[in-house]
């Protein structure tokens, strides 16, 4: 998003698209996104179950971020269900859902649980490989280890490196 509004990011002389129609589209993913983890439904992924699991020792950080999410969770699932994924909805309620984004409050609300919830993912990032040992083991039993999404987990089994790089709970995608 940063190379997007620097426009560090160059576009083809004759792209059909400007930086602004591409932020958004990676804007619109995002919230798309951001929505299914954070969502309860079961047919959703919902972020901070496994993460409760799996992170015993941190529960209290973790509710702190699941709570600061699910209180402005209710826009952006609207925004998901209108305008990101599930595009059925008429223009006027995509206009409204892109709209309810963009009101003060819940800017700053939905803005302070993203900064937070990368903030947490990057904390546990640095636990990763010590509470999920058999990670890169399961990686290379399901044939994915290879995958430029796990690159970092094979990078931190080597005795020269940091698990801090860890790609398995990394929020590149959020910055």
């Amino acid at each position: 998003m940063e190379g997007l509004y620097g426009k560090k990011i160059q576009l083809p002389a004759n792209s059909p698209f400007t930086h602004a129609d591409l932020k958004d589209t990676a804007r619109t993913a995002f919230f798309g996104w951001f929505a299914t983890l954070t969502d309860k439904d079961g047919r959703a992924v919902y972020a901070f179950d496994p993460l409760f699991l799996l992170f015993p020792d941190q529960r209290y950080p973790i509710s702190l971020v699941q709570m600061e999410c699910e209180a402005c969770h209710a826009v952006l699932h609207q925004f998901r269900n209108n305008v990101a994924f599930h595009t059925r909805a008429a223009v006027a309620a995509q206009i409204k859902a892109r709209q309810a984004l963009r009101i003060e409050d819940t800017f700053l609300d939905l803005e302070s649980a993203r900064i937070d919830f990368q903030r947490l993912m990057t904390a546990l990032i640095r636990e990763e490989l010590v509470v999920i040992p058999e990670l890169p083991a399961k990686l290379a039993e399901f044939g994915v280890s290879h995958h430029p999404a796990f690159r970092n987990v094979a990078c931190a089994m080597e005795p020269s490196s940091s698990a801090l790089d860890s790609a398995f709970l990394s929020c590149d995608l959020l910055e």
